[in-house]
């Protein structure tokens, strides 16, 4: 197997589909990779398109294929296994008057095309238990999160949720429950008659989801990633005071939690999806083992700050973000691991008469970084690992 030029080996999962037509017409090619030539190259060109082998992908490219059947009508689709797509939102409203606020309408659509097309609303037990147990989780799963504890969780997504047999969990900034101000929050007895239904609600801070200023300069930066400006002090916080500060803001959160709601363990949301080192041994200490981001990405069980996908965002059609969902993998490779990795399609691809597999070039090469020259009159091939 030749030196890999690419950085990272891949993993293809390619649909077999049907043997060409037996009118096409081959004609015997030379191959030169690399700047050497390949003796025997398994390259052909048939009816004027070029195709290869997976052998020649496997021993001269040095780029492992994993090979799928064609699913059968009314199959059910499995896009992903062991991983799980966290979606993240906000707040709803029938028509909003402000653009980080998504309309209900697609919100309903969300859950619509979410049942349709196969996927599998988990809940946040069932995640925290595959997390933390190995416990199974079955394939396409998604998970339904919402930030800060609007009102609208109770009033627009609930009813939708239980149409669908959905669960969901809402990470609620506490202190604005327990002195409830500006736009208006749920509130823990509406939380309690939630939870009958398998909602559920973990914290994303006491009182740090905001900003503060850090400096004397009034340069602000988020509260629960920066020592604070002491403005009585005329100086920042000391690390032992901003970790002091911290500890009892998220503390503080938990036993609130777990008074009102009877929370047994913690989660966290990042406010902003910031968080240090200092953060996360703060965290460790109080036992809170699983938190969240909002990085775009898969998650899987070896990723105890899970990745979100922004289905609050307006950026999206309903149906691009389930594309998204779709095509969005994991993957780990020589113990390196790429998060938010599209899986790639290629077009027709066939067997010969001998059972070799045989996949368009120019398309496969284009989506790994290969460069294709092709002399036509000498009917020579020259490619090159980028």
């Amino acid at each position: 197997m030749n030196k890999l030029i690419i950085p990272v080996l891949l993993l293809l999962a390619i649909v077999i589909g049907c043997v060409p037509d037996k009118s096409m017409t081959e004609q015997p090619i030379t191959v030169t990779l690399n700047g050497h030539e390949v003796k025997e190259a398994d390259i052909r060109l048939v009816n004027g398109q070029l195709h290869m082998s997976t052998s020649f992908i496997e021993q001269e490219l040095g780029m492992r294929i994993q090979l799928t059947e064609e699913e059968e009508p009314g199959k059910k689709k499995s896009y992903y296994s062991n991983q799980v797509s966290v979606l993240m939102y906000h707040d709803l409203d029938d028509i909003p008057q402000e653009p980080q606020i998504l309309p209900v309408s697609t919100f309903e659509k969300h859950m619509e095309l979410l049942k349709t097309n196969d996927f599998h609303v988990i809940s946040m037990e069932e995640y925290t238990n595959f997390m933390q147990k190995g416990t199974s989780i079955p394939d396409n799963a998604v998970l339904l999160t919402f930030d800060d504890g609007y009102v609208s969780f109770y009033t627009k997504a609930f009813p939708i949720l239980r149409k669908y047999g959905y669960t969901a969990t809402n990470f609620i900034i506490v202190s604005a429950v327990d002195n409830q101000t500006g736009r208006p929050k749920i509130t823990w007895d509406q939380m309690r008659e939630m939870k009958g239904y398998g909602m559920s609600f973990f914290s994303h801070t006491y009182d740090s989801h905001q900003y503060a200023e850090i400096n004397a300069e009034r340069e602000e930066s988020p509260m629960l990633s920066s020592p604070l400006y002491l403005k009585d002090k005329q100086r920042a916080e000391s690390e032992d005071e901003y970790i002091q500060r911290i500890t009892h803001d998220l503390s503080m959160a938990e036993q609130r939690l777990k008074k009102e709601l009877g929370n047994t363990y913690g989660i966290l949301a990042f406010p902003y999806g910031v968080y240090n080192k200092h953060v996360l041994a703060v965290l460790n200490k109080l036992d809170v083992k699983l938190s969240f981001t909002i990085k775009e990405g898969m998650t899987s069980q070896k990723d105890s700050i899970a990745y979100r996908f922004n289905a609050g965002s307006l950026k999206k059609t309903p149906e691009e973000l389930i594309q998204l969902l779709k095509e969005t993998s994991r993957e780990e490779e020589n113990g390196k691991v790429s998060v938010g990795v599209k899986k790639p399609s290629l077009g027709k691809v066939w067997t010969d008469d001998g059972g070799k597999v045989m996949i368009p070039l120019r398309e496969f090469c284009t989506l790994n970084g290969i460069r294709v020259d092709w002399d036509n009159d000498r009917k020579h091939l020259y490619l090159t690992q980028e």
